[in-house]
């Protein structure tokens, strides 16, 4: 799959076409400056997304001890090609090139990456990228989990349940052109049928079209777009839909953002805390292992998909 993505991303790679493409999305924008700015960017745009690729390809080709850092900075550029579809003059200000998120400095004795936690500044790429791509703002000094991030992700699900013997995601089962709304799902949720359809529109108004009144069946959109369709999460392997599997596992993220958390800070494990890093993945000494692994061989097929999408539904 993720060769065919590299393949179909080829045709963003002509300066011609990106152009012509890029002038009439900031024209919708009402851009003042559309044409002189889309010539600019779409060298900008193409070198963006070649890097990443670049970064993405070594990733599948080196040692697992080097990935992290490796996805986390081709996911970056990634994201930075996305980006200035929606802030055509990116990087105008100097306080959007940090990172915009920080981690725990030094790990402690008896260190879980599962129960680390990763903090939301003010500035910088990640609060930058929540408010122009997803409208998400006011994120400062929000934290999150690796475990919460990582229960987000529809992939993991299995990992979850194999080693905490408890589901972290709920599959939606698909009724012909429609999503079925299970007494599972309403009972996990502690919600009536028609408060769980309200409930996931509250949270993302895209994912309903219809309200059955006197059966478990609604009409969820089949046309999700699959990078922000929080709170569900699209499982790749199985092209299926996940949610969380209560209300206390939501997060108001879309996946594009926990995968950026996620891989900052296994990136920054991987450059400074070497002994932990080695000791765990030479000794496989905790539940820690399974999931990272797992969690990277994911990640290099997945976020060329969800970039992807994200292009084609916006370019």
């Amino acid at each position: 799959m993720n060769n065919h993505i590299w393949e179909r991303l080829l045709s963003y790679q002509s300066t011609e076409t990106i152009q012509q493409k890029l002038e009439k999305h900031y024209q919708l924008l009402q851009f003042e400056h559309a044409s002189e700015r889309s010539y600019e960017n779409s060298y900008r745009f193409i070198y963006f997304l070649k890097h990443g690729e670049n970064f993405f390809k070594q990733a599948n080709q080196s040692p697992y001890a080097i990935q992290p850092i490796l996805l986390f900075y081709g996911f970056s550029q990634l994201i930075k090609a996305s980006l200035i579809l929606k802030d055509p003059v990116y990087p105008s200000t100097a306080t959007v090139l940090a990172h915009g998120v920080s981690s725990r400095k030094r790990k402690k004795q008896q260190y879980h990456f599962l129960k680390d936690e990763i903090k939301i500044q003010r500035n910088g790429l990640f609060p930058h990228v929540a408010s122009k791509l997803f409208q998400i703002n006011h994120l400062e000094a929000e934290k999150y989990s690796m475990e919460t991030l990582l229960q987000q992700i529809a992939e993991m699900s299995e990992v979850f349940t194999f080693h905490h013997v408890k589901k972290s995601m709920i599959k939606l089962p698909q009724l012909g052109s429609s999503f079925q709304v299970t007494e599972e799902l309403t009972n996990a949720y502690h919600l009536s049928t028609n408060r769980f359809i309200e409930y996931l529109s509250e949270k993302n108004h895209h994912l309903i079209e219809t309200i059955t009144n006197d059966t478990f069946t609604s009409n969820i959109l089949t046309n999700i777009k699959c990078y922000e369709c929080h709170p569900l999460s699209y499982h790749i392997e199985e092209d299926a839909y996940y949610l969380p599997a209560s209300r206390d596992l939501l997060i108001n993220l879309p996946e594009l953002l926990a995968h950026y958390l996620l891989l900052y800070n296994l990136s920054m494990i991987s450059r400074y805390e070497t002994e932990w890093w080695y000791e765990l993945l030479l000794g496989m000494t905790s539940d820690d292992y399974p999931f990272i692994i797992r969690y990277m061989e994911i990640v290099k097929r997945k976020i060329p998909l969800l970039i992807f999408h994200y292009l084609e539904g916006n370019l």
